[in-house]
């Protein structure tokens, strides 16, 4: 299993540090892990395939454990919508993203039909 922690944690670009902070673990645990002195917990494991993504796609579990089948596996929209609000917090408060994504949770029934109505339009103009 160490070759493919080390595996998931350069495919995802990470450093030690960066991939200990993301599944909330200290880097000296990561280096152990990778260096086999520790193994993964239940909840290590989980957290690996529930925070770390390649490319967007998460990790297979059962490669992880195993070995075997594809190291990665497509997000769920929930996934997908829960890394990108992730990703915008951690950006100043002044970046459109940011800013966007805050009007957006302001928005009433009628204001989401409407934006709704123009996303249509828009995605009807780009297909035509």
């Amino acid at each position: 299993m160490v070759d493919r922690i080390i595996k998931i944690r350069e495919a995802a670009g990470l450093s030690q540090e960066e991939f200990a902070d993301k599944l909330e673990l200290s880097r000296n645990f990561i280096n152990q892990v990778e260096n086999g002195k520790k193994n993964c917990s239940k909840r290590t494991i989980s957290a690996i395939c529930e925070k770390i993504t390649i490319n967007g796609k998460s990790i297979n579990k059962e490669w992880l454990l195993s070995g075997k089948g594809e190291l990665t596996k497509s997000l769920t929209k929930s996934q997908e919508i829960g890394d990108f609000v992730s990703s915008v917090m951690h950006l100043s408060d002044d970046v459109f993203k940011k800013r966007f994504i805050s009007a957006l949770q302001k928005l009433d029934e009628n204001d989401w039909k409407h934006l709704e109505e123009i996303t249509n339009k828009l995605l009807n103009e780009k297909e035509g």
